[in-house]
């Protein structure tokens, strides 16, 4: 197997000092387009501007689009069965017991407490992942391969 020298203390073979050049070529694109950071114009339909307001792209002209993950958090809550957790935790903390028996207090209300606090703690997280975009919300642009379409990636 022929050898080239890689650096001054060490020879790798041939084969692959040009298969990790292929790799370098092939992750290191020449072609590669930067991000660039848009205004939302409207939201529906949703509208946003590059260029200081003189470039208008949009889902309907075809020339924006959603990437995978920020269409998944825009549904977030599409069935709307998030935004009754409140209420329905305020009413599990109404609830007071005693025992039938005996008439003592029971600890039900505590433990319907403690996991409506965590049943809350999580619906807030997932909340906060939701893209709720409004007018003038910036948001991160991605140019696609095909000329002038650019992917929505993230709000700022």
């Amino acid at each position: 197997m022929e050898q080239v020298k890689n650096s001054e203390n060490s020879t790798i073979s041939k084969t692959y000092y040009e298969f990790a050049n292929e790799f370098k070529k092939r992750d290191n694109p020449g072609n590669y387009k930067e991000a660039v950071i848009g205004s939302v114009k409207s939201v529906e339909p949703l509208v946003v501007t590059l260029s200081d307001g003189a470039i208008e792209i949009s889902l309907e002209n075809g020339l924006l689009t959603l990437s995978e993950a920020f269409n998944l958090r825009c549904n977030i809550d599409k069935s709307e069965k998030l935004s009754q957790v409140a209420g329905l935790i305020e009413d599990a903390k109404s609830v007071s017991e005693t025992h039938s028996q005996s008439g003592a207090p029971c600890n039900m209300p505590n433990a319907i407490a403690k996991l409506s606090e965590a049943i809350s703690n999580i619906k807030n997280e997932v909340m906060n992942l939701k893209c709720e975009l409004k007018p003038l919300d910036r948001v991160v642009l991605v140019p696609s391969n095909l000329k002038d379409v650019y992917i929505l990636v993230e709000r700022i």
